[in-house]
């Protein structure tokens, strides 16, 4: 006779900790997204019709509506944990999307300072390393995406 609690104990502490993950990765995107935004406001003439200063307010609206996305996802499944619901497929799903769209607001951060995003004593450059962690704990993305499939589908679960 082999006890499951053990697994499903571990399992839903992995629920919990990957809403988590993803809230913070949305934080680290939200941070190197408002420091890229001041940053151009401060050093950019932005009324100028110069290509470059329109695709970087092009990716910067980008990244912003994924930021926005990933904060509804981790959202949905911190609220299902607090209310003692399943939220295994939502976590899942949010550290699936999260991390990879913080890693993006970081690297839009990274291009848009230029050589000021690059330098040790920035907050971008330091951002940008710490999000590339969230992308790994937790799970891999591939981790995820299979979690994601097996509950879209209703494959049977190593917990059920």
């Amino acid at each position: 006779y082999q006890s499951q609690e053990g697994f499903k104990g571990a399992m839903g502490a992995f629920n919990a900790s990957r809403a988590l993950v993803a809230v913070m990765a949305i934080g680290v995107g939200r941070a190197a997204w408002d420091h890229a935004r001041t940053f151009m406001e401060e050093n950019y003439d932005l009324s100028r019709p110069i290509p470059r200063y329109r695709r970087m307010q092009e990716q910067l609206a980008q990244v912003k509506r994924k930021l926005d996305t990933g904060r509804m996802l981790a959202w949905r499944g911190s609220w299902l944990l607090d209310r003692g619901e399943s939220n295994a497929l939502e976590a899942s799903m949010a550290k699936a999307y999260c991390p990879p769209a913080a890693l993006e607001a970081c690297s839009v951060a990274v291009e848009i300072l230029a050589d000021a995003g690059v330098r040790n004593d920035q907050l971008v450059e330091k951002l940008y390393r710490d999000v590339k962690a969230m992308d790994i704990v937790e799970g891999t993305q591939q981790i995820q995406r299979t979690v994601v499939a097996r509950r879209l589908v209703n494959l049977p679960r190593e917990s059920d």
